[in-house]
C-alpha cells in the first residue's frame, strides 16, 4: 500500500514537473515574440505556438476594433472563418472579453453556442490583456485526439496570452510612433522636393520600388521598416544643394555634378544626430556606391556597401531613368530595365538586380 502511494505520489510529481517544464519551455519560446515589433508576425507566432503547445486543430487571434465594439480575426489556423466578425455581446468570446477570464466549452453542441461556430466541437477562449484593458482574445478549438480541455491547458493558454498582450501592446505603441515618425519624414521630404519641379514624388516612388525588391529578397520586417525610412530620406542631403542647380534645365557642369554628389554625405550629416538611425544613415550615405567599386563616391565595393544602399541604388536609378529630366527624354520601362540589367555586376549588386527583375515583372 505504502509503495503504491509512493508510486502514485511520484507519478503525480513527474506530471507536475512535466507540466512545469512545459510552461517554462513555453515562456522561453514565446519570449521570442518580443524579437519582432510587427503585429502581423506576432499574431502568426501566437497562433503557431497555441497549435503546437496545446495540440489543437484550430487557433485564432482576434482583435477589438478601435471603438471596442467588434472583434475581428487577425490570424488563424485550422477550421476558422477568417472573415467572421463578432459584435458586442455575441457569445462566448465576448463573455471572455467582458469578464477578462478564460472560458472552456468541451461540448459546445450542448451549450447555447451550438450554432456559434460551425464545425467545432470544443473550444477554449482566453482574453489578451494590455496594461489597462482587453485588446482581443485567443481562441483554440478541438484537441488533436478529441480530448477535453483541462486546467493545465487553461494555464498554458493564459501564459501565451499574457506574453502576447505585452508584445502586442508594445507593437501597437511602436506602430503609432512609427506612423508619427514616417508622417514627419514625409512632410520633410515634400518640403525638400518642392525645391525642384523635377523630383516631385521621387522619394515615394523609390520607397515603393525598394520595398518591393526587399520583399522579394525576403528581408525581415524590421529591416524593411528601416529600408522604408532610408528610402524616404535618401535624398535629404539635397537640401544643401542650391536651388538653381536642382532646377537647371540643361546638362550640369562638372562643378555642379560635384555639388550634387555631395548630397549623400550631407544627408548622413543631417541625420547623424539620430542614434537610432545608424543603419538608415549608412544606407543614405552609400546609396550611390557601385558594386564593383568603380565610379562610386567612396570607393566601397561588394558587401562593403550596406544592403539597404545596394537596394536603393537600383530603385533610385530605375525611377531616375523612367522620370522626366530637363536634359534628356524619359526612358521607357523596358529601356530602363535593360539598362539596369546591363549594369548588373558593375554598378549594381547582381542579387539585387535579380530581385528587382522578379518584382518589376510580377
Amino acid at each position: 500500500m505504502e509503495i503504491n502511494n509512493l508510486q502514485n505520489d511520484l507519478s503525480l510529481t513527474v506530471r507536475e514537473l512535466s507540466d512545469t517544464y512545459e510552461e517554462l519551455s513555453l515562456l522561453y519560446r514565446i519570449s521570442e515574440i518580443y524579437s519582432t515589433l510587427s503585429i502581423d508576425e506576432i499574431c502568426l507566432r501566437i497562433v503557431d505556438e497555441a497549435v503546437s503547445t496545446l495540440s489543437v486543430k484550430t487557433a485564432a487571434v482576434l482583435f477589438l476594433d478601435e471603438k471596442g465594439e467588434i472583434l475581428y480575426t487577425k490570424a488563424y489556423k485550422g477550421a476558422w472563418d477568417g472573415e467572421r466578425k463578432f459584435a458586442r455581446d455575441d457569445g462566448v468570446i465576448w463573455k471572455t472579453i467582458v469578464t477578462q477570464k478564460p472560458s472552456a466549452f468541451c461540448r459546445i453542441k450542448e451549450t447555447d453556442y451550438c450554432d456559434y461556430i460551425q464545425g467545432i466541437a470544443s473550444l477554449m477562449v482566453c482574453p489578451i490583456l494590455g496594461k489597462r484593458k482587453a485588446v482581443g482574445a485567443i481562441v483554440v478549438a478541438d484537441k488533436e485526439f478529441g480530448e477535453e480541455f483541462f486546467s493545465n491547458d487553461t494555464k498554458l493558454l493564459m501564459a501565451i496570452s499574457s506574453q502576447a498582450g505585452l508584445a502586442i501592446e508594445n507593437a501597437f505603441l511602436y506602430s503609432e510612433l512609427e506612423a508619427l515618425l514616417v508622417g514627419a519624414i514625409r512632410c520633410m521630404v515634400k518640403a525638400l522636393e518642392a525645391k525642384s519641379r523635377w523630383t516631385a514624388g521621387h522619394s515615394e516612388r523609390v520607397t515603393e520600388y525598394a520595398l518591393g525588391i526587399g520583399r522579394v529578397m525576403d528581408i525581415e520586417t524590421e529591416i524593411l521598416e528601416k529600408l522604408k525610412i532610408c528610402s524616404l530620406l535618401h535624398d535629404i542631403g539635397k537640401i544643401a544643394v542650391p536651388v538653381e542647380i536642382l532646377n537647371k534645365g540643361t546638362q550640369l557642369t562638372e562643378t555642379e555634378w560635384r555639388e550634387i554628389s555631395r548630397h549623400p554625405s550631407a544627408g548622413a550629416e543631417i541625420l547623424g544626430e539620430i542614434k537610432q538611425f545608424k543603419d538608415v544613415i549608412l544606407g543614405v550615405k552609400y546609396h550611390h556606391e557601385h558594386w564593383d567599386g568603380q565610379g562610386g563616391i567612396f570607393g566601397l565595393r561588394h558587401e562593403e556597401i550596406p544592403l539597404m544602399a545596394r537596394i536603393l541604388s537600383v530603385a533610385d536609378t530605375f525611377d531616375a531613368l523612367t522620370s522626366d529630366r530637363p536634359y534628356r527624354p524619359t526612358n521607357s520601362k523596358k529601356d530602363a530595365i535593360d539598362e539596369i540589367v546591363r549594369c548588373s555586376g558593375t554598378q549594381f549588386d547582381p542579387a539585387v538586380v535579380e530581385a528587382f527583375l522578379e518584382w518589376v515583372n510580377a
